[in-house]
């Protein structure tokens, strides 16, 4: 294979760890973001899983906004698969999609894309069927872990950064929930345990 397009969503966003000729924001289509992804080696560990993003289908009207990475030259798009497959696969249980990415500059074109499903074990989906309530019971359990990659919190804390200050198009509710809530949850924590 002579060209790869690999599209983030997640730390691939802000952490690619490969290298890479071109990228460009843009979408694809019918999926939303979750943190529904458990993780028990970058941002968590065996007895304390972290929380990672994982993309759930929905209405084929829903854009996800993400990062469209195109590598070129058959070494380097076997380098790159092999990293990601460490990375994304055995690390993270995740499965490969192909689907059609839409950027601001070319036509669609078919990107792969790293996604959980319910048949893997890290998969947890929602605490509640509540959306606050589930945000509340993700965002506790951030703020608690970290992996051989760094505090939980980073990923989300970066993720949500990252989108606001490059993707503006992008209205991720459940992200910038997400994200207020473990930054109010941090906030405390700092304020408790110096008052102790």
């Amino acid at each position: 294979m002579e060209e790869l397009h690999v599209f983030g969503y997640g730390s691939l966003m802000w952490k690619p760890d490969f290298h890479y000729t071109t990228r460009e924001h843009g979408y694809i289509r019918g999926y939303q973001r979750r943190f529904w992804q458990s993780n028990t080696e970058q941002r968590g560990t065996d007895q304390k899983p972290g929380r990672v993003a994982t993309l759930i289908k929905t209405d084929a009207q829903d854009c996800l906004w993400g990062v469209k990475f195109t590598v070129k030259g058959a070494k380097k798009v076997a380098q790159v698969l092999e990293k990601l497959s460490v990375r994304e696969k055995l690390l993270g249980s995740y499965v490969t999609i192909t689907t059609e990415f839409y950027g601001k500059n070319a036509s669609p074109c078919d990107v792969l894309v790293y996604m959980a499903t319910v048949r893997n074990p890290l998969y947890v989906g929602p605490v509640s069927e509540n959306e606050d309530t589930d945000l509340e019971c993700i965002a506790d359990t951030v703020v608690r872990t970290r992996g051989t990659a760094g505090p939980n919190s980073e990923y989300v804390t970066r993720l949500a950064d990252y989108i606001r200050k490059h993707i503006p198009e992008e209205r991720d509710e459940h992200l910038f929930n997400l994200d207020n809530k473990i930054k109010n949850k941090i906030i405390y924590i700092h304020e408790y345990r110096h008052q102790g």
